[in-house]
């Protein structure tokens, strides 16, 4: 199988490092590169000085798209900055190329109808890296909800919050597309879309959202660094009110979600790798000590792989990706307009 890299940054780079481990050299690998930095990440984000990403990984690399494409690759990793997913994305489904196209799919809805149309007619699967829906927290959790053990849903609160200043080390934060505008930048699109997609997976459309926020502190960018939005999702017999908070400031860092139902309560860390299920008196703490981040990465490449082969439906699709889109963008409107309540319809 061919694969096209579109984007080699720090997602991009985990994608390659991940295809190689699973599938070795049969797996040829080309890249559309724009920029060409000569940056060579480690599993821990560390650059690997002197080393060629090209050489390491045997990338032949291409300045053109289009002559890229005419190698036929199989499929393509589209891992650029969020403004030119979807022009990539349409390009390469033209040449009947499958995607994996990363989160968010972009930063407004041109181009979305018109990409799903040429998908549909070139038999093209596309699948969203919303890696987080597989974290086995998130897994138990919807397991839970699905049993119905924590009664009737009466509160949700995710939250996510990380320093945009130490995400990336090794570059100035202000040039980084989650710092600007014209990328798509931003703590909603970057961030807590994220937990709207697993809020979606685990309890459906919300009908409305408000929201409050925008760029409130002192990191000198274009862009929203903190929100807080309520969610109104309907519910069995009532509706429930989802609160999310995300901003660029904490540190440590904070990911998570808390459900609490007429029979009992569940958390889910993220980031430490642990959940919480109090049902009555019963306490249950769930450490996942065998779980590593990069397992939902090898996952999902896997899942979009065996799709393409068993010529299913991609388990996270384009539509799921419209859907944390579209909520993105009614948080964003909701905040411009100062809090304003919006109704929500995919």
């Amino acid at each position: 199988m061919k694969f096209l890299m579109i984007g080699l940054g720090s997602i991009g780079q985990r994608h390659l490092r991940n295809i190689r481990r699973v599938y070795g050299d049969d797996a040829e690998i080309i890249a559309y590169r724009v920029r060409g930095l000569k940056r060579t990440f480690s599993d821990t984000m560390q650059i690997r000085e002197g080393v060629s990403l090209e050489e390491e990984f045997g990338i032949t690399s291409y300045a053109d798209l289009d002559e890229a494409l005419s190698t036929k690759p199989d499929v393509a990793f589209i891992a650029n900055p969020t403004n030119m997913h979807i022009p990539c994305a349409i390009k390469c489904a033209r040449a009947g190329c499958h995607l994996f196209l990363e989160k968010p799919i972009s930063n407004d809805l041109t181009g979305i109808e018109e990409l799903r149309q040429i998908a549909d007619e070139n038999h093209v699967q596309i699948f969203v890296g919303y890696q987080n829906r597989l974290h086995p927290g998130i897994q138990a959790l919807k397991q839970t909800l699905d049993a119905g053990e924590l009664g009737e849903i009466l509160s949700v609160r995710v939250v996510v919050g990380e320093r945009l200043t130490t995400m990336h080390t090794y570059e100035d934060y202000k040039e980084t597309y989650m710092a600007r505008k014209d990328m798509g930048g931003g703590v909603v699109t970057n961030q807590l879309v994220h937990e709207l997609d697993y809020l979606y997976y685990l309890f459906g459309a919300p009908t409305s959202v408000f929201a409050q926020g925008g760029t409130l502190g002192n990191l000198g960018i274009d862009v929203e660094d903190m929100c807080d939005a309520i969610l109104t999702i309907p519910g069995k017999g009532r509706d429930i009110a989802v609160s999310c908070h995300a901003d660029f400031y904490q540190s440590p860092p904070e990911r998570g979600i808390t459900v609490i139902g007429s029979k009992g309560k569940m958390q889910v860390d993220i980031i430490k790798n642990k959940s919480l299920k109090a049902i009555g008196d019963e306490v249950t703490e769930v450490l996942y000590d065998d779980f590593q981040r990069n397992d939902m990465f090898i996952w999902e490449l896997q899942m979009f792989i065996d799709g393409i082969n068993n010529h299913t439906e991609p388990e996270i699709g384009l539509n799921d990706g419209i859907v944390s889109l579209k909520l993105a963008l009614a948080i964003k409107e909701s905040m411009e307009k100062g809090g304003q309540k919006l109704a929500f319809d995919i």
